[in-house]
């Protein structure tokens, strides 16, 4: 990230602070989705609504589904209502509480279950596992910044790619979005340690800013 980027950065951040300290709502793709105080508002960045755009050039009807770190669950809500079996899961309590109200607000089933990545997510398989996950380098101390900072030394990857070859199945699709501003070549780098491959599947520009789509699939050596 270049230096404008970190100061536009901090400022955003300090206005995002405010404006996320009281619930929201938020309507998209004929949904309609509150947000609780403290768990990552899908309208405030470009993630969730590129994530959801990709997934409509898939068949979600009947597939098992697990977002990964759903946050308020958006993407979740979305893929019920393309009649998708839905699984989502968060380590923030708060945003557990989040899926299970946006669902009934949008009359959808979705198993939400509180979980830190993988470790009580029972071992299935999902013919998706979708992921949006925190990306900057620093240790959180609170609950909400579990959904920016993945550890300074990038725990939440090395966490990540250690267990997800337990789910990978050959019909499994596992996407994940980033963004340029993250370190991309240390998480490949992770990724490959663990035998995971990271390939490009879709890429747009929001104001200015490169996000990407990849799809992970385990190496064949």
């Amino acid at each position: 990230m270049n230096l404008t980027k970190k100061i536009l950065f901090s400022i955003l951040s300090r206005v995002y602070k405010i404006y996320s300290s009281k619930e929201r709502s938020y309507n998209f793709e004929r949904m309609i989705i509150k947000v609780f105080p403290g768990v990552f508002h899908p309208g405030f960045f470009f993630s969730t609504k590129f994530l959801i755009s990709h997934l409509k050039k898939y068949e979600l009807k009947s597939k098992n589904i697990l977002e990964l770190g759903a946050g308020s669950g958006m993407i979740s809500v979305f893929c019920a209502k393309n009649f998708a079996n839905v699984t989502a899961s968060d380590i923030s309590k708060t945003a557990i509480d989040n899926i299970i109200a946006n669902a009934k607000l949008n009359n959808c089933n979705i198993a939400a279950i509180h979980s830190d990545l993988f470790d009580s997510i029972p071992k299935q398989t999902f013919h998706f596992i979708i992921i949006n996950p925190p990306y900057f380098p620093k240790d959180t101390s609170t609950e909400s910044e579990l959904a920016w900072f993945c550890g300074s030394d990038f725990q939440y990857f090395e966490k990540l790619f250690k267990q997800l070859p337990d789910y990978l199945f050959p019909e499994t699709i596992v996407l994940m979005v980033l963004s340029e501003d993250c370190n991309i070549k240390t998480i490949e780098t992770i990724a490959k340690k663990n035998s995971i491959e990271m390939k490009l599947k879709e890429r747009r520009k929001f104001f200015g800013e490169e996000n990407f789509i990849f799809q992970l699939h385990l190496t064949t050596n």
